[in-house]
């Protein structure tokens, strides 16, 4: 787990600091960190880490998958909820022993943030970020996989499940909101 950290470090700064027990003091099978910087100015990022210790299953190829997920967003916003979105959202992955694919959909749960419609996750490669933070490789292991989830409304998750997530991911190309911005 250590070069995984430097590898980590080296995309996002330094952990700034972490959360390794839920809301109800309970111990996690992972960490929540911060790093001090996020993919363009003005950012952060939170990942899991040590969720990669859990080898899940592609629900589609049944392939075991290693992932660490990554959340951005505006160093102003503050932690907010975020610490506990990845820490359920890491715990329904290890329960469930599945992995997050692109395009998936977690949610809606209602609103995520207050004066936000955000109400489900995203699953994406971390497109903000260089290809290079992609995929961590592991000599003699599976490679870990960094997951970015970013929040949608309602609208959104129902426009996906309609429409498929490519279709989504080409209106993204198009419009090209603003995804670190939870009051969009």
């Amino acid at each position: 787990m250590d070069n995984y950290i430097g590898f980590s470090e080296s995309h996002l700064g330094e952990i700034e600091y972490g959360w390794n027990k839920d809301s109800e003091d309970n111990i996690l099978p992972f960490q929540i960190v911060k790093y001090k910087r996020g993919p363009f100015s003005g950012t952060v990022t939170y990942s899991t880490l040590g969720l990669s210790k859990q080898k899940l299953v592609s629900p589609t190829s049944k392939k075991e998958i290693r992932q660490e997920l990554i959340f951005v967003s505006y160093s102003n916003f503050g932690d907010k909820n975020i610490p506990g979105i990845l820490q359920q959202v890491g715990l329904q992955a290890i329960n469930n022993k599945v992995a997050y694919l692109r395009g998936d959909v977690i949610g809606p749960y209602g609103k995520m943030f207050e004066q936000s419609s955000l109400e489900a996750l995203y699953s994406s490669i971390p497109v903000y970020f260089p290809e290079t933070f992609q995929t961590f490789k592991v000599d003699g292991d599976l490679p870990i996989i960094q997951t970015w989830l970013f929040p949608i409304t309602f609208d959104e998750a129902k426009f996906i499940k309609e429409n498929g997530w490519d279709e989504f991911e080409n209106r993204l190309v198009e419009i090209d909101p603003d995804l670190v911005d939870f009051k969009r």
